[in-house]
């Protein structure tokens, strides 16, 4: 009976498939996303209806006539589920999944996870990309982060949402600082930023709603300010302090350009707290040592190096100064806030 049911059409497309991981746990939750979220997506309306209608659940629990079906070359098997019993919470587990990645061989997953999720029809925020960025970057899982928004067409991490695009270039930075800011570290970082900047030209990276909101990632000061602080540091570091191709210059004119749209404003603690205080630490920072190492190399008495020089006194110094205060005064001895951590070590750099 169950056979005549389903249909005999093979799948063309595979579901994700998961390599080993350092946690148990780990393995558990994407083996019961599979198999609960990605394996049904991939089902006609019929196979569907056999396994998430109670009244069909009869038809695959025979032992003597299991129902399969092909997807690809694999077959599954088509068992009863029921969605509010069975499928994962998506917030909490995703939650779950970054914390217990820990290792590289954890973090290749994240690829068909996400590719299996947007297969499945299910949205991940953009807060949730932010933080999935932000996470494995930290944890040293930047390769994998460039290798999803590569692959937007199957992950759906677009670049062109700004927050993503800033945690992306905020990674590059903070592979770099984990370096010590070696020679290869800015190679590397400045290959990232550069490889991030081209992808954001790029119409498959275009999030529509993002553009009509926050706007263009390209057009964001604290976004060329990244581009900016690696094309001077690969120049101090690498180039002698030249800037033969004049892309020290180029970024430096098209940071002072967009200057006008920088949002300085560092709201007190009775208004928002220390966050607010500590977002403004993490976009300026870079920013302000981005300037300071540009003007060693176009010359402090030049037009753009007196420009600079005003800009870094007037604006940048006191907005991060003021956030660094509050920051401080907010955090207790013995914890620490991103745009703290970020702060140092970046002043420990002594690059510029």
């Amino acid at each position: 009976m169950a056979d005549a049911l389903l249909p005999k059409t093979i799948l063309c497309r595979a579901v994700p498939t998961f390599t080993p991981t350092s946690s148990p746990d780990l393995d558990a939750l994407f083996t019961t996303f599979r198999t609960t979220v990605f394996f049904p997506s991939h089902l006609n309306s019929l196979q569907k209806s056999l396994i998430y209608k109670t009244k069909n659940h009869h038809l695959l629990t025979n032992p003597d006539e299991p129902a399969t079906v092909k997807i690809g070359s694999e077959v599954h098997p088509l068992v009863p589920l029921s969605r509010p019993r069975d499928e994962p919470s998506m917030h909490k587990s995703l939650n779950t999944i970054l914390d217990l990645c820990q290792e590289p061989k954890d973090w290749v997953n994240m690829v068909p996870f996400l590719m299996g999720l947007q297969a499945a029809g299910r949205t991940v925020r953009s807060g949730q990309f932010e933080k999935i960025v932000r996470k494995m970057a930290d944890k040293g899982g930047l390769g994998v982060v460039m290798e999803m928004v590569r692959r937007v067409e199957g992950t759906g991490m677009r670049l062109g949402n700004v927050g993503v695009a800033r945690e992306v270039m905020w990674g590059a930075l903070t592979r770099c600082i984990h370096t010590g800011c070696s020679e290869e570290g800015v190679r590397d970082g400045a290959k990232f930023v550069n490889t991030t900047w081209e992808m954001l030209s790029e119409e498959r990276h275009v999030e529509k709603s993002a553009r009509g909101q926050d706007g263009d990632p390209k057009m964001k000061p604290e976004i060329v300010g990244v581009v900016l602080w690696m094309r001077a540091a690969r120049s101090i570091l690498l180039e002698a302090g030249h800037d033969a191709n004049g892309e020290v210059k180029r970024a430096v004119e098209m940071v002072l350009a967009l200057w006008k749209t920088a949002d300085l404003t560092v709201k007190e603690e009775e208004e928002e707290g220390w966050w607010d205080a500590n977002h403004k630490l993490m976009m300026w920072t870079p920013v302000l040592h981005a300037m300071k190492m540009a003007r060693k190399v176009v010359g402090p008495n030049s037009a753009l190096g007196r420009d600079l020089t005003n800009t870094i006194t007037l604006d940048l110094e006191p907005t991060v100064q003021k956030a660094h205060d509050i920051v401080s005064r907010s955090t207790a001895a013995d914890s620490s806030r991103r745009g703290l951590v970020f702060h140092d070590a970046l002043a420990k750099t002594n690059i510029g």
